[in-house]
């Protein structure tokens, strides 16, 4: 499982194109939003949390924790990923939420098979 190099998706036109596409997954960590259709260059991911989450400290955590866990999947070239944090994922540690994270993402075939 080669770990491929992600950046982080800052446009808000690319973000709102990316939740434009209904192609999501919900589970009890994060939402999950996903676009295949650019061809080429690496994964972008972008994170957000609301204020449903939590104070400004939770979200922040959400936030650094649903990166790390996304940081160590085999993300499919050219794809686009929106993770959307939930109140869950303030308390939670990084294995299950990693766990979770690579379920919801293979379940939109938004992972290398390798």
């Amino acid at each position: 499982m080669a770990r491929v190099a992600v950046t982080r998706l800052r446009e808000g036109r690319d973000i709102a194109a990316v939740l434009r596409g209904r192609r999501q997954r919900a589970g009890r960590f994060a939402v999950v939003h996903v676009r295949t259709d650019r061809a080429v260059g690496p994964p972008r991911i972008a994170v957000v949390a609301s204020r449903r989450v939590g104070t400004a400290v939770s979200r922040n955590r959400c936030k650094r924790l649903l990166r790390e866990a996304a940081r160590g999947l085999p993300w499919r070239h050219g794809v686009d990923v929106v993770l959307i944090a939930r109140a869950g994922c303030a308390v939670s540690q990084l294995a299950p939420v990693r766990e979770e994270l690579a379920e919801l993402a293979r379940s939109l075939d938004a992972l290398d098979a390798a």
